[in-house]
């Protein structure tokens, strides 16, 4: 039996997209994809595609995993704490380290769509919000 479709694998899921949702008051989020690794315990794959409105802005976050990132429509801004700010547009993609405070945010006028993959620990959101 393949692991996303097992009872723990579903709810596993379940809670790696709703812990997006504050993060995402203007967008919705698609599971595509989450798996538990065979061969790397406690670890799991998951992929998201997040579809965003033009004022769409994330809540300072970090990711538990290792992120990837491929913007499928329109253009985002992501600001990693000590990196200049970098805008990516559909068609390009990027790599975000885990555990490092970002803020991300719309930057083209009719919203845009994007592809998160993570590498993780099992059971963790993909993202979780932090406070100053």
């Amino acid at each position: 039996m393949n692991p996303q479709h097992t009872p723990k694998g579903a709810a596993s899921a379940l809670v790696a997209v709703l812990a997006c949702v504050p993060l995402l008051a203007a967008g919705e989020t698609t599971q595509i994809l989450q798996s538990t690794l065979e061969g790397q315990e406690g670890m799991e794959a998951n992929i998201v595609r997040f579809d965003v409105g033009k004022d769409w802005v994330t809540d300072r976050h970090i990711h538990p995993g290792h992120v990837f990132v491929y913007v499928t429509e329109g253009r985002i801004e992501v600001d990693v704490e000590g990196e200049e700010p970098i805008s990516v547009s559909a068609g390009e993609a990027f790599y975000e380290l885990p555990d490092r405070p970002m803020i991300a945010r719309t930057l083209s006028s009719d919203g845009a769509s994007f592809i998160v993959f993570q590498v993780g620990p099992e059971g963790e959101p993909i993202m979780v919000s932090e406070t100053e």
